[in-house]
């Protein structure tokens, strides 16, 4: 035990003593006991942490999100403009009907209204049309709409053609979201 000398011990008074393992903070110092801050730093930065990961993990889906919705609407629109090129003279109905089975009822409408012109100007030239499309790019896509700029080559064949050609049409594609899927909804040649 230690004790410490004062001008009380002269006066009969008992020594003060001081606890080995505790010192004496004085009035600006620290405490230097180990681990008495150290359990809420520990807390505090596993909190922080936690709300960083759920951020960027909040961030990443809504980026993902948005890059499937692209990718998809970019695909549909490919897709779709090849079905819109892609027909023959002797099944003419069936292409009608792929076209307006991928179609919002609007366009589809429009479609079929134009469909009679269409018919007697391919079955009359024995037209068929093998369309591909190599190149297309996203315009834009917000939120349930989204347009796509679709090169779209369309190998021709007719009988004021029968070696064939190539026939290049640039269209600008107008999608609308249903549930899981693009809908065409518009389709203008640029």
């Amino acid at each position: 035990m230690a004790t410490t000398d004062t001008s009380d011990d002269k006066a009969g008074k008992a020594p003060v003593e001081a606890a080995p393992s505790e010192a004496i903070a004085r009035p600006g110092e620290t405490s230097s006991r180990p681990g008495v801050a150290r359990p809420w730093i520990g807390k505090g930065l596993t909190l922080v942490l936690a709300v960083a990961a759920a951020v960027f993990g909040v961030l990443w889906w809504q980026a993902e999100s948005a890059n499937r919705l692209r990718t998809d609407a970019l695909d549909s629109a490919r897709e779709y403009a090849i079905t819109l090129g892609t027909y023959d003279f002797q099944s003419f109905d069936a292409s009608l009907a792929a076209v307006t089975e991928i179609s919002t009822d609007e366009f589809a409408a429009k479609y079929n209204s134009v469909a009679g012109e269409l018919r007697s100007l391919v079955e009359n030239g024995q037209g068929s049309s093998v369309a591909r499309a190599d190149h297309a790019a996203v315009e834009t896509v917000d939120g349930d709409r989204a347009t796509v700029l679709v090169f779209l080559d369309q190998d021709v064949r007719n009988v004021a053609v029968p070696d064939g050609r190539t026939d290049a049409t640039r269209f600008l594609i107008t999608l609308v979201r249903d549930g899981d899927l693009w809908l065409l909804d518009g389709a203008d040649a640029k």
